[in-house]
């Protein structure tokens, strides 16, 4: 792998945007077994490259390649939104143009590969079209979100997978051992703990439902929440409190403070849309998506979100957009699509506004508008955002939707920089470099910008170094 800059490239549609965190997060924490066999990888985490900017028109597009062209394995988080996606199939073909030993690998989220069914269909057309390739990846509704995790890893890394599930065994042991001896200290204390809460909270269901505001609140500022605080989570959400229903389903679903089920998560997710909670309806409305504790019903999925988005959350309003995008439990409509983003946006919600911007700048559901894209792009900037930041300066610099303006073009691209955005550190070293500051200047930005994984900057700052000497 020492030749490529990323040891993977995750490729995902939008919809599957918290699958692509989870697989990211988990590969580059994941600890490399001492045996594996390529011996330059122990001792450092794997590299990652995820997609976080699709902006059309402004050689996105070709640096998106030159990240596929550095990374060694293409991990593609294979579902029906992803199979529908052309950005997620373009980028399986130009991957796969590349040469040999370089592996695709799906990682089944939803849906089924090679489906007589097309609306279950997961695999993207660049890998069902192609009679000579043959899949070599996980599964997570045949084995589990875990073991296909595990089953990933067995790939990238050429081990035998029953040696990662057996390592994770005994890591497991060792965990319940420790967790065991610690819990013989306290056993007392928690079992008393557990059952004042239940007294407490059982004779206070009479009253305001707010008097579980503070415990509910130091609950959901745990990483990792106790069994007593699940407990009086079960107790709270059988007394009516909301808030205590979408917690205990968190807990539930993530398998955090008791065992995972998926079935009784879905259940109290429904209880607290039922009662009027948006962020339920929101949870309800991903639980039908993706099957969680339910049948895949996409209506159903659509029908929630509305609900959530007509209430007024502005996360609701997104996904009600996406799903008019996608035609995903409505008929596709492009029009109602940038109805519910331009809401969204307006209501703050970052996401949204990258999704008009885009949608000004291709024309989809509205009017072509160069001055309307720049206009929500600059609002996504000065929120903070460093791809809102960056896009800004690629603006300014081209003189897309505004006059050309190479000083705010250096500024933006400053600003996303200071934020961590090594394509940004990268042009703001040409900037620099050519325009703004010294040789100096620009060898720190390009460094940083290496240090940050842009390849390219490598070659600058050997050039500039030499001039220093």
């Amino acid at each position: 792998m020492g030749e490529f800059v990323y040891d993977a490239f995750i490729s995902y549609s939008h919809r599957d945007l918290n699958w692509a965190r989870w697989v990211q997060r988990r590969i580059e924490t994941f600890r490399i077994p001492k045996d594996v066999p390529d011996q330059t990888l122990v001792g450092r985490h794997l590299r990652v490259f995820r997609d976080q900017t699709d902006l059309a028109g402004l050689e996105v597009q070709e640096a998106l390649r030159k990240e596929l062209r550095a990374s060694r394995d293409l991990i593609v988080i294979c579902s029906p939104a992803s199979a529908a996606s052309r950005w997620v199939d373009d980028e399986v073909r130009y991957f796969r143009s590349q040469g040999e030993g370089r592996r695709v690998i799906p990682f089944i989220v939803d849906g089924e590969p090679e489906s007589d069914k097309p609306e279950l269909e997961c695999y993207p057309e660049a890998l069902r079209s192609d009679p000579d390739w043959h899949a070599l990846g996980a599964n997570v509704k045949e084995i589990g979100r875990n073991k296909a995790f595990l089953k990933l890893m067995a790939i990238i890394l050429d081990l035998r997978f029953n040696r990662l599930v057996d390592r994770e065994k005994q890591r497991r042991r060792r965990t319940a051992l420790i967790a065991g001896i610690t819990a013989g200290i306290v056993v007392s204390f928690s079992t008393a703990l557990i059952w004042r809460n239940v007294v407490v909270s059982r004779r206070n269901q009479v009253l305001s439902y707010d008097i579980y505001g503070a415990a509910l609140v130091a609950i959901s500022q745990k990483e990792n929440p106790d069994a007593e605080d699940v407990e009086f989570l079960w107790v709270s959400a059988e007394a009516g409190n909301t808030e205590a229903m979408i917690f205990l389903a968190d807990c539930l679903l993530n398998g955090k403070g008791t065992e995972m089920d998926p079935d009784q998560a879905y259940y109290w997710y429904c209880r607290g849309a039922e009662a009027g909670d948006t962020v339920a309806m929101i949870a309800v409305a991903n639980c039908y998506f993706n099957g969680t504790g339910t049948e895949v019903n996409l209506e159903q999925s659509f029908f929630w979100n509305m609900q959530a988005a007509e209430a007024g959350n502005p996360a609701g309003m997104l996904n009600v957009a996406i799903c008019y995008a996608d035609g995903a439990g409505v008929e596709q409509n492009a029009e109602e699509a940038f109805h519910w983003y331009r809401k969204a946006a307006e209501q703050g919600y970052d996401l949204a506004m990258y999704n008009v911007a885009q949608c000004y700048m291709s024309g989809s559901g509205t009017d072509i508008s160069p001055e309307l894209a720049f206009h929500w792009m600059r609002k996504l900037a000065e929120l903070g955002n460093h791809e809102g930041m960056y896009n800004t300066g690629l603006m300014y610099q081209y003189g897309y939707g505004t006059d050309p303006d190479a000083r705010e073009a250096y500024l933006w691209y400053r600003e996303a920089a200071e934020a961590g955005d090594a394509d940004a550190m990268y042009q703001l070293a040409i900037c620099i470099e050519n325009h703004f500051g010294t040789e100096n200047e620009a060898l720190e930005w390009y460094q940083r910008a290496l240090e940050n994984g842009k390849a390219e900057a490598a070659a600058e700052v050997e050039r500039l170094s030499e001039g220093q000497g």
